[in-house]
């Protein structure tokens, strides 16, 4: 494995983020205490009829250490998290930051054997979940650990117990450990535990602070945070909003008219949320003939968005848009596409994921590690002070992905000359077809370009004259009728010969992570299952 060596003679394919100013870092336990000095009384975080001041969530946050260690989990300890949005969550998590305890959040959307894989692989001595999942921990928890329910009435319930609970005295713990154990969407193979640490997600919030996308943010800022907290993303919107000592409204529900609910009754300034989502609230707007007149910004991640959707947004929203690009293994965002290069006038950008923030240096290299120049394709390869401290239990997957210093990201990506990353695809995600590489990015891009596209996953068939035939499962959105026929002649007008999909299915809903990325594998291993059963 070469270490950087340029495979040419060009310019390298390596760009490096603004410098990273670390003088005033805070750590994410001391978020609380650190704005209730100053705005004690400012509310912090909103669910449902729940409203935290900084100075009650402090508190809060000390008094569930006291509960966590009436339960006998102390510093080095697991507790594992099984529910959905609400704000219980980052107590917990603040809780469990101040008493050096590792915090292993579940997908609540996991089956039975999945959750049970989990807890086995991450062996917590606690369970913290919502009652609507107490009969599948029946199944999934074999250990018989106890359970605290967040939902529970009363002065026994998680709220009452707070509220009636002397706080913990302050410890202060080691920023270098691991504070969360953050599991991989495990499409191919098991779920691996990212181990994260306190100082890298500061450090995450500390190069917000340093980019100048995020100069515009002001004191009176109010958060909508809909993404799921068990997910990097949706945790750091919320850390993002409360480092600076303002107010997250958080909710469990997605449905665009609960989104268009929330923002017109609390003021919503700034949201994060995926490209679905921003069309969805956008249409519910139309449908409602109203406009969130607050909104600032809406930042988004897990998918471009394509110019058609933007200029809408534009039009509809008036604010700025910034995309993100990043992942567990990094602690959240390794760049940014700013609200500057959303630009109709150049929409070559917007198939861009942006340029490194503070901090991040990345480099494009080949399958041998070989740094490649400026413009040609290959792996991402990231170097961060936010980067993972390891996979639990996997020393060996570990050691696959790291390289002298640098995390090898599986994704296929291009620099141009100005340092703004474009995504080609995952790497075990390009098709080849009678020689030529095809990413299922591209193709996807030209699909979700027809006004009936929803949206699409993209991916390789066996072929016997090809190898590989270029194949797309598709959405289509409601009252949008299209033909597999009429799909491919759109594709015809944007791709070379050999992109255009040989077939095309249509499907109700594709399967999706947390954060809405496509699981293109579920897809792809679906159909092969499907045509292997109609085979005679």
């Amino acid at each position: 494995m070469m270490s950087g060596s340029d495979a040419g003679g060009g310019a390298p394919a390596r760009r490096r983020g603004p410098t990273l100013d670390l003088a005033n870092l805070i750590l994410p336990a001391d978020y609380p205490s650190h704005n209730a000095v100053t705005h004690a009384d400012r509310p912090a975080l909103i669910f449902r009829d729940f409203c935290w001041s900084f100075a009650a969530l402090d508190r809060a946050a000390d008094a569930m250490v006291t509960i966590l260690h009436g339960y006998g989990i102390m510093q080095g300890d697991r507790i594992a998290y099984l529910g959905k949005n609400n704000d219980l969550f980052f107590i917990i998590l603040f809780a469990a930051m101040r008493a050096g305890i590792v915090l292993v959040p579940a997908n609540w959307r996991n089956t039975a054997p999945e959750t049970r894989f989990l807890l086995q692989d991450a062996a917590p001595r606690l369970i913290i979940a919502d009652t609507e999942f107490a009969p599948m921990l029946r199944d999934a928890d074999r250990n018989a650990l106890p359970v605290l329910l967040t939902d529970a009435a009363g002065p026994d319930g998680m709220r009452g117990r707070i509220a009636n609970t002397p706080p913990a005295p302050r410890r202060t713990p080691d920023p270098l450990a691991q504070c969360l154990q953050l599991y991989t969407s495990g499409t191919t193979g098991t779920p691996k535990g990212v181990m994260s640490t306190q100082y890298a997600f500061g450090v995450q919030r500390q190069m917000e602070l340093c980019c100048p996308a995020f100069d515009d943010w002001r004191d009176d800022e109010v958060l909508l945070s809909p993404l799921p907290n068990f997910h990097v993303g949706g945790m750091s919107w919320v850390l993002c909003g409360l480092m600076r000592g303002q107010t997250v409204v958080i909710t469990a529900d997605t449905a665009p008219s609960a989104l268009l609910d929330l923002c017109l009754a609390y003021g919503i300034t700034r949201t994060f949320i995926v490209p679905t989502l921003v069309r969805a609230l956008i249409e519910e707007m139309q449908r409602r003939g109203t406009k969130v007149e607050t909104l600032r910004g809406i930042h988004y991640g897990a998918a471009a968005m394509d110019p058609g959707l933007l200029e809408r947004g534009l039009e509809s929203l008036g604010c700025r848009f910034l995309q993100y690009y990043g992942m567990t293994e990094a602690t959240g965002s390794i760049t940014l596409l700013a609200p500057q290069d959303h630009d109709l006038r150049r929409p070559h950008l917007l198939r861009s994921v942006g340029q490194p923030l503070p901090g991040v240096t990345l480099e494009i290299r080949n399958a041998e590690g070989r740094r490649l120049e400026i413009g040609q394709p290959g792996e991402i390869w990231v170097q961060a002070p936010t980067l993972l401290i390891g996979y639990w239990n996997r020393p060996d997957a570990f050691a696959e992905v790291m390289h002298d210093g640098w995390y090898r990201t599986g994704d296929g990506g291009m620099l141009d000359e100005n340092g703004y990353l474009f995504l080609t695809d995952r790497i075990k995600d390009m098709i080849v077809t009678g020689g030529e590489n095809v990413y299922p990015a591209e193709v996807e891009a030209a699909l979700r370009n027809h006004p009936a596209v929803q949206d699409c996953a993209v991916f390789g068939l066996p072929h016997v004259k090809w190898g590989e035939a270029v194949s797309a499962s598709v959405e289509l959105r409601p009252d949008h009728p299209a033909t597999a026929a009429e799909l491919i002649a759109h594709a015809r007008t944007c791709l070379a010969a050999y992109k255009i999909p040989r077939h095309i299915e249509f499907t109700q809903a594709l399967p999706r992570t947390a954060s809405g990325k496509i699981q293109r594998g579920l897809v792809r291993m679906a159909l092969l299952k499907a045509q292997e059963n109609a085979e005679p």
